[in-house]
């Protein structure tokens, strides 16, 4: 009995393993996908919470400049901010208005905090 008609000799059997199975392929496919489905969603979403961070940064130094305009100038900015944004000793890069949805700012003159901008459902 020839032993070479038995056994497939060692370089057939490399040689005829050249490319993937139709299994593997499926298997690679299938991980892709649920890779996919979990990552998408979370780098879609993925700019509202800075955005939401830089709107309370901003807030936070708008109070503060306002509360140094009212010890310089002896009075509150006005409520809508125009005369403390026009200033560019204040706010040197000009008008500031909220990176999340673009309004502008309002302050309550009374107690020198900015209205709303919480974009609290933002940070979930």
């Amino acid at each position: 009995m020839n032993h070479n008609t038995r056994w497939p000799s060692a370089q057939y059997r490399q040689s005829r393993r050249t490319g993937l199975s139709l299994l593997e392929v499926l298997a690679v496919v299938t991980l892709m996908g649920i890779i996919a489905l979990i990552a998408v969603p979370r780098l879609a979403n993925s700019g509202d919470k800075p955005k939401a961070n830089s709107c309370f940064t901003t807030k936070g130094m708008i109070e503060i400049q306002s509360e140094l305009w009212l010890r310089n100038k002896g009075s509150a900015p006005d409520a809508n901010l125009g005369n403390i944004m026009a200033d560019t000793k204040y706010f040197p890069d000009g008008p500031a208005t909220c990176p999340v949805d673009g309004s502008a700012y309002q302050l309550n003159r009374t107690t020198m905090q900015v209205n709303g901008h919480k974009h609290t459902d933002l940070l979930d």
